[in-house]
C-alpha cells in the first residue's frame, strides 16, 4: 500500500494539516516539526513512492477551505485527510482567505492531472460547459449549482435552536454577531433561524459583523463597540471563535451577557466549556464528502443530490 501524509504524520508525531503545509509549502510549520515530517519522509519513503510521476498525482485531492485558525476547519481538514488516506488518497490544503476563487486555477490542475477531484468552501464561479463536464467537486455549506452536490449542516434548524435555548433563560435584548460580512450579506441560514424565532417571541436584536480578515485585536475592539453602553442580555455568534473574542471582551469590560456559539469544535470546547453551541457533525460530514467525491472521480454521470443536510446537536442548553 502507498504511505500517505497520514502516515507520515503519525511517524513524525503531527498533525496532519502540519504535514500538507510542510509537502506543500502553504503555511508556517516549526523547524522541530518541520525536521520530524523530513525525517519520516525519508523513513517511510514517501517521495520516492510518491513523486509527481508517480500514481499518487492521480489520486491527490485539493481542499480548498477559508484558513485553518479557525479550528473547525482545521478539524474538519484532519477528518478529511483521515478518510481520504483510508480510500488511497492523498489531499492538500488551498487556502482561500475571501471565500471566492477563480476557477480556472482549479480546471488547470484537472486538465494536467494534478488533482483528481475538489473539496471547496468557496464559491467558484463555474461555466455552464465546464459544469457540464461533471468534474469531481464537492461544496461545503456554499451552494455553487445544482449540478455541484452540496454537504451541509442544518444551520438554520441549529440557529433557531440556540435563540429558543437563549429565550428560554429569559433573554430579550439580543446582539447577533456573524464572524464574517461574507455571512451579513447575504444574511446566512444560522442568522435566519435566530430571527426567525427572536422575532416571533418578539425579543429585540441588533445585528452586526465582523471582518474575518482583520486581527484578533482589531476584532476584539470591534465587539467592545457594540457592546459599550448597552443594555445587552445576550451574545450570539455564528462561529465559536467569535464567541471566544465576544467572552474575553464581556469579562474585560465587566458584561455579564449570555454568549452562545455555532461549530463545537474540541478546542473551543476546551477553552470555554460553559459555551452554549451548536455542534456540527465533524467526521460524517468529512466521511459524507469523501464518499461523495470518490463515487463522484470512479463514475462521473452518477446521479447526486443536490444537498445533504446533516443534523446538529446543541450543546450545554437547558
Amino acid at each position: 500500500m502507498a504511505v500517505t501524509i497520514k502516515d507520515v504524520a503519525q511517524e513524525a508525531e503531527v498533525s496532519i494539516a502540519t504535514v500538507s503545509r510542510y509537502i506543500n509549502q502553504s503555511g508556517y510549520v516549526s523547524p522541530d516539526s518541520a525536521d520530524k515530517i523530513k525525517k519520516a519522509i525519508k523513513k517511510l519513503g514517501y517521495l520516492a513512492k510518491n513523486s509527481p510521476q508517480s500514481s499518487m498525482q492521480k489520486h491527490l485531492i485539493e481542499v480548498n477551505f477559508p484558513n485553518i485558525e479557525n479550528p473547525f476547519y482545521a478539524e474538519l481538514f484532519e477528518n478529511l485527510s483521515g478518510c481520504l488516506a483510508d480510500k488511497g488518497y492523498d489531499c492538500v490544503l488551498h487556502l482561500d482567505h475571501f471565500h471566492i476563487q477563480n476557477f480556472d486555477y482549479y480546471l488547470r490542475r484537472f486538465r494536467k492531472k494534478e488533482i483528481s477531484g475538489l473539496i471547496t468552501s468557496s464559491l467558484l464561479h463555474i461555466s455552464k460547459g465546464e459544469l457540464n463536464q461533471n468534474l469531481p467537486i464537492i461544496s461545503f455549506d456554499r451552494q455553487i449549482s445544482k449540478q455541484i452536490p452540496t454537504v451541509q449542516s442544518n444551520n438554520l434548524d441549529a440557529g433557531a435552536q440556540i435563540a429558543q435555548s437563549v429565550l428560554e433563560r429569559g433573554k430579550k435584548e439580543i446582539l447577533i454577531i456573524a464572524g464574517a460580512r461574507e455571512d451579513y450579506y447575504p444574511i446566512n441560514d444560522r442568522i435566519k433561524g435566530m430571527m426567525r424565532v427572536f422575532n416571533t417571541y418578539k425579543a429585540h436584536i441588533t445585528l452586526d459583523s465582523l471582518n474575518a480578515s482583520d486581527s484578533i485585536i482589531t476584532k476584539k475592539m470591534a465587539i467592545q463597540g457594540m457592546v459599550t453602553d448597552k443594555k445587552i442580555d445576550a451574545i450570539c455568534c455564528t462561529d465559536d471563535i467569535t464567541a471566544l473574542l465576544a467572552k474575553q471582551t464581556a469579562d474585560y469590560l465587566g458584561i455579564k451577557s449570555l454568549i452562545t456559539g455555532f461549530d463545537g469544535t474540541r478546542l473551543i470546547q476546551s477553552l470555554f466549556p460553559s459555551l452554549i453551541t451548536a455542534r456540527q457533525p465533524i467526521q460524517e460530514l468529512a466521511e459524507l464528502m469523501s464518499d461523495l467525491l470518490i463515487s463522484r472521480i470512479v463514475d462521473p454521470e452518477r446521479k447526486l443530490n443536490s444537498i445533504y443536510t446533516l443534523p446538529v446537536q446543541l450543546i450545554n442548553q437547558l
